[in-house]
Formats: structure tokens, sequence, C-alpha cells
């Protein structure tokens, strides 16, 4: 959708605004910079030039100067039909004297409000995962540098021929509310689909709930495949006002029996405001 803009004039040709990529700029305790932003949404003064895949090229019909603002935008839950901006990052703002029939390249520097409340776990200092009742499988920090997707540990996961289910948790309360912002950010690689999801306590009764199934990124074993996924927490404690805890899971079962399965976790990233 292309608008005119009352400080631009029309042009009588197009103007072409490159975007090839982004930088995403951490501050100390934010955690990884590492992101996936995988499209931006262009806005000039304010009117919504659209919605592009990066790396992205944006038609601009008009000319003169030309406030130019750039959302970073995620696929919510990884799903493509689901995009949206990331709601923990402002717009990359900038002016621009846009002439007709010229390309001007943009790298956008995105970055969290800093009223975002981040809390990163990795597994630098250890395994922070718990097994649970049922759980046959194993999970433990590694330092293999081969396989390792920042610093210098990741948590891997694994079932063997004869093991059913991996299935452990973060034994403390995330301290969900209602009609907040709940995402957590994670680096994964997996050879089988796994389920996320939270324990929520009512009434001093615990229950599971599934948020999320995700589909595996590696065909075989010991080769990561390592991808980066947004996954929204936030239906979970509205459905739930009145629960007292909070508590994340993660859970493989082999699609198959026999099959030997495994998971790589990274820079687990709860961000809420």
């Amino acid at each position: 959708m292309l608008l005119i803009l009352s400080q631009c004039k029309k042009a009588e040709m197009p103007s072409y605004l490159h975007i090839p990529s982004y930088q995403f700029n951490v501050r100390p305790g934010e955690g990884t910079g590492n992101q996936k932003i995988t499209e931006v949404w262009v806005y000039n003064d304010e009117n919504l030039l659209g919605i592009y895949d990066l790396p992205a090229v944006v038609p601009i019909i008009d000319e003169g100067n030309a406030n130019i603002q750039v959302f970073p935008g995620i696929k919510n839950n990884g799903l493509s039909n689901s995009r949206i901006k990331y709601v923990f990052c402002p717009s990359f703002d900038t002016s621009l004297t846009i002439v007709p029939g010229d390309s001007v390249s943009l790298i956008p520097k995105f970055s969290y409000y800093e009223q975002a409340v981040i809390e990163e776990l990795g597994f630098e200092s250890g395994n922070f995962l718990v097994q649970m009742p049922g759980n046959n499988g194993s999970f433990s920090a590694i330092t293999d540098p081969e396989v390792v997707f920042e610093g210098n540990r990741c948590g891997k996961g694994t079932i063997g021929a004869t093991q059913n289910r991996l299935y452990y948790m973060r034994d403390e309360n995330l301290g969900y509310v209602a009609g907040n912002f709940y995402f957590l950010e994670m680096n994964y690689s997996a050879n089988n689909k796994f389920s996320v999801g939270l324990l929520i306590t009512e009434g001093g009764i615990e229950t599971k709930y599934f948020a999320l199934i995700i589909n595996p990124t590696q065909t075989g074993s010991g080769n990561p495949d390592w991808n980066k996924i947004y996954i929204d927490f936030g239906d979970l404690p509205n459905k739930h006002p009145q629960a007292t805890s909070f508590k994340f899971f993660v859970e493989m079962i082999p699609d198959e029996s026999g099959k030997e399965c495994e998971l790589y976790l990274d820079n687990l990233k709860w961000v809420k405001w």
C-alpha cells in the first residue's frame, strides 16, 4: 500500500528503498543479540508503505523529505501466516530525501525498549532444567564446540532407541498475570518434533498446558541445524487469570518406536513488560 504524504509530492517515477539486512543492539543484561527478524513494516510519516520480507525493496512514489519508520517483524510462534511487529522493539526512524528514480540503501538498527523486562538463561553455568515424572531421556549441558550455538555450552537432550520420552521443566514460577505480553525467544535444533508449554497451578492443582508443537530442523543426528523461534505465551495467563504458578516445560516423544532423538537448546530468553 503506497500513500501520498503531506511533506512529499507525487513523483513521475518511483524511487526505491533497499533494506538488505538489519542490526540488533543489546544492552548489558539483555542476553544474546541473535534475532530472526524476517520482515519489516515500513512507514512514511506514519503511513504504511507495506510489509516486506528481508531483504526488502520498497518502492516510493513520492519525492522530497520523508520520515521513514521501520519496525522489526517476526513470525509469531514460527508461523508464516502469523506475522507481527515484535512488540518489545521500537521502530528505527530516519529522515531521507526522496529523489525520483534513485535507490537508497538502509540498514535499520533495532533494539529492545528499555522498559522490557528480559531474563535469559543459557547453559554456560550448567543445566537449569529438571526432569519430570515419566521422563526416561536425558538432558545436560554440553561443551562440544562443533555443536554449541553461542558461547561455550548449550543444552542437549537425547532419547535412546529403548526410551520413549524426554520431559523436563524449569522449576521456577514465571509469575505471569493476565493482560501482559509474554514471549520466549529460543534457539533450538531437533531431529524430532517437540512441545513446549506451561505447568499451571490453579486452586492448588497443577495442570499441563501445551503452547506449541515445534517441527524438527535436522534430519539426522549429531549435526545441529539451529533455528530461532518466538513463542507467545500471553494467551495462557489470559485464560487462567486465577492461576498462582506458571512453570515452563519441554517435552519430546519419538515419532516412531526405536527412533533415536536429540534436542539442542540455547539462549532461552523470557521477555515481558
